[in-house]
């Protein structure tokens, strides 16, 4: 069974892979159990490798991080999607380009900017969005830790650890096995753009009407999300939640309508 030794800073965790610092790149590797820190805080402990009569759970991540491997080398190379490097090769690491600037979440955390660049990510973003589901990838982690800054601030996707790769003659419609979708997508999408443009968190629950581990993924009620009134962008946010926007194509329209309008 393979091992693996982190060396190398930690600058992102998710459910089935670490991602560590290493020279010009950044390496995704299946995700350890021994404790890790990130900033300081503990965020997993535990062992990587099990005792006796307990699951091992490696050959799961192991799967898992040749899935993403396979769904990037789906998409291929694409402006809005982060580079990776090593997809031909039987490794169980993804190597991608490092974004030395990190994720929207930490960045604003620290700067508020200019309506004029909020809303160029989020048109590029959606844009980056329907390309991705025109190559039939359900997503289904669109947040902003998973959407990362270039050096001249241009967003791109990253981590697809928990999407679903459809055939390729699907119609767009319907759910994965989970119960994520094309709307689902934009649902989330949705808090995405609420968090850029108020600052604020706000979580597009989709585990709030389950009532069993194995029950599919819901949509959540509305009233477990904010008010979009007065919120700049809020008639747009508020189509992604009731499903009035029911493809990426026809949401980075909406954008790219109110860019023009911004420029008048």
């Amino acid at each position: 069974m393979v091992c693996w030794r982190v060396v190398g800073r930690v600058i992102g965790i998710g459910g089935t892979g670490i991602v560590i610092e290493r020279g010009q790149y950044a390496l995704k590797i299946p995700r350890i159990s021994r404790p890790i820190e990130v900033d300081g805080v503990p965020v997993a402990t535990g062992r990587l490798t099990p005792e006796d009569g307990n699951y091992d759970e490696r050959p799961d991540l192991i799967r898992s991080i040749q899935e993403e491997k396979a769904i990037y080398r789906r998409l291929g190379d694409h402006p809005g999607i982060v580079r990776c490097f090593n997809l031909s090769s039987g490794d169980h690491s993804i190597q991608m380009e490092l974004m030395k600037n990190g994720d929207l979440r930490h960045y604003l955390a620290e700067k508020r900017p200019e309506k004029s660049i909020q809303l160029s990510w989020l048109a590029s973003m959606a844009h980056t969005m329907s390309y991705i589901h025109g190559h039939r990838i359900i997503i289904a982690d669109v947040r902003l830790d998973n959407l990362l800054l270039t050096d001249d601030l241009c967003v791109k996707f990253c981590d697809f650890g928990e999407s679903a790769m459809m055939p390729l003659d699907w119609d767009l419609n319907g759910t994965d096995d989970l119960g994520f979708s094309i709307l689902t997508d934009i649902g989330q999408f949705g808090a995405v753009m609420f968090e850029i443009v108020t600052g604020q968190t706000c979580k597009f629950d989709l585990v709030q009407g389950r009532r069993d581990p194995g029950d599919l993924y819901t949509w959540p009620r509305r009233d477990s999300l904010p008010s979009t009134i007065n919120v700049w962008l809020g008639h747009i946010i508020e189509k992604c939640w009731t499903q009035g926007i029911t493809s990426a194509k026809d949401l980075a329209a909406e954008l790219d309508k109110e860019k023009v309008g911004e420029a008048e």
